[in-house]
């Protein structure tokens, strides 16, 4: 933990932490996540050489050089977040007061928030989110970049204080220069920084009150400062291993891109045939190549002659390699792959099965979502209780987190056609044994089959004077009307 009373040497510790987080491994992992769901490959830098007749090595650029960026990372990531995030979590309490005051809190922008949160973390391996109460003292939630964050923890692997820096662009005396902006947060108070280019760090004489409590609220001429007792930062992390869903496939995409540029390449390079000329007679080789392009004919001498040759490209081998690369990609991204849904007869068992992978990837994600929503709901009925001065447990709140799967309707039809001609067969041989049974026994029986609440029919039968005889005989009489017997029916109470 960083000691806040020295500030010349406080400056030189964040200085040196900020210079040694941007050459990390982490964020140097970071940075190649975003570009590739961003779409920047490495395959956007791929160059071709050969080596010359004096044995250098010479860039080619007479060649083709496709350069196509294939975005399976970027369909796995949203994938992810959509599956688990496209249905609103439902926060709900039996407490109807304090669920009137959290549908204030949980709304579309926190719904946005968790969404972008869990995004996050799959590409950067952690996220945070940034809390605080604004000028009416009401907590809100936002996302805040694991790319410009430094966290620092207790002995308990707490988060203790929290460096939050960035760099930007101002104009100077009419020239850009890059200004590092920095934040150190700790349980009390937040520090403010500033670097101008290669500049000393130094405390931001632009900020009054400089270091600030949390919440600073002004009262006519006079100032008010109030703190959290707590760093306003939560983390996300996207797995045990902190490790980006991209480090498992980076290999398998590269492969691929390379794989189908080469493809490219080749068909682009060889769509025309190879003309090998014996004796040719022209002037030079410039009129043979323009007389076979304009005139398709050459003229060649008495013993001359001109062979075609074609190039042979392994289109089947390379269509292979890349269907197996891309089945790969999908097994150790552990995502659905959509394609093979075929022409939309596949039933929802197999579509299920092939659910199965992206589900094992969010169940571990999930879970620690879980634990960061609940710490959120704790700091809004805080929150709550504060402003109205209530006494309501966070405790209470249930979180139902519905995950979007895709379904054949079809299948689903056929499904609850089965359904219902099994439970009408079922009430059927009910109703038959129903002369040797007990009215009650029947009826749960029934109810159950039904998926009705027994006790709640029974009592509205029992408030309309109906005690339910099921053992009652029906007739029908000549002309096709059906007559029932009067059986254990009695009168209505009278209210």
């Amino acid at each position: 933990m960083l000691e806040t009373n020295n500030i010349p040497k406080l400056v030189a510790e964040v200085k040196k932490m900020i210079s040694d987080d941007r050459v990390s491994t982490l964020k140097k992992d970071m940075q190649v996540s975003i570009d590739y769901y961003n779409g920047l490959h490495d395959i956007g830098g791929y160059r071709l050489f050969f080596f010359n007749n004096e044995g250098q090595i010479v860039e080619e650029k007479n060649r083709s050089n496709t350069k196509i960026a294939h975005q399976f990372f970027t369909e796995l990531v949203d994938q992810k977040v959509q599956y688990l995030l496209s249905n609103p979590i439902e926060i709900s309490t039996e407490d109807t007061e304090l669920q009137k005051y959290l549908n204030e809190y949980i709304d579309e922008d926190f719904q946005l928030m968790l969404q972008e949160l869990v995004e996050g973390a799959s590409q950067k391996a952690i996220e945070y989110v940034f809390w605080k109460k604004g000028a009416d003292n009401r907590i809100s939630f936002k996302t805040a970049d694991a790319f410009k964050i430094i966290p620092i923890y207790d002995a308990f692997y707490n988060i203790e204080q929290v460096i939050y820096y960035y760099d930007d662009e101002i104009l100077i005396e009419n020239k850009k220069k890059t200004v590092t902006k920095v934040q150190l947060w700790t349980k009390e108070e937040v520090f403010y920084f500033v670097q101008i280019e290669n500049g000393d760090l130094k405390l931001d004489d632009s900020i009054k009150i400089n270091p600030s409590p949390h919440i600073i609220a002004k009262n006519n001429s006079e100032l008010f400062g109030k703190s959290y007792g707590q760093v306003p930062f939560l983390c996300l992390e996207n797995n045990r291993q902190k490790k980006n869903d991209l480090a498992p496939i980076k290999d398998l995409i590269d492969d691929y891109d390379l794989m189908a540029c080469s493809l490219s390449n080749n068909l682009i390079d060889f769509d025309h045939p190879i003309y090998a000329v014996r004796g040719f007679e022209g002037d030079n080789l410039d009129n043979l190549v323009t007389n076979l392009r304009t005139k398709k004919t050459v003229g060649v001498g008495e013993n001359g002659g001109i062979e075609v040759h074609t190039v042979n490209i392994p289109v089947e081998a390379r269509k292979t390699k890349l269907t197996i690369d891309k089945e790969a990609i999908y097994k150790f991204g552990m995502g659905f792959d959509s394609s093979q849904t075929g022409d939309g007869n596949i039933t929802n068992v197999v579509i299920k099965s092939r659910y199965s992978l992206l589900d094992l990837k969010c169940n571990k994600i999930e879970v620690r979502l879980r634990k960061v929503i609940k710490r959120m709901l704790k700091l809004i009925v805080e929150n709550i209780n504060e402003l109205h001065e209530k006494a309501f447990d966070a405790s209470t709140i249930t979180i139902k987190i519905t995950r979007d799967v895709m379904v054949n309707k079809t299948d689903n039809a056929t499904t609850e056609k089965i359904e219902a001609e099994t439970k009408k067969i079922l009430v059927d041989n009910i109703m038959t044994a129903s002369t040797r049974l007990d009215d009650k026994t029947v009826l749960k029986t029934l109810c159950e089959i039904l998926e009705v609440d027994f006790e709640e029919v029974e009592r509205l039968l029992e408030e309309q004077g109906y005690k339910g005889d099921f053992n009652q005989n029906s007739e029908v009489t000549d002309d096709g009307v059906e007559q029932v017997s009067v059986g254990n029916r009695v009168p209505a109470e009278e209210s």
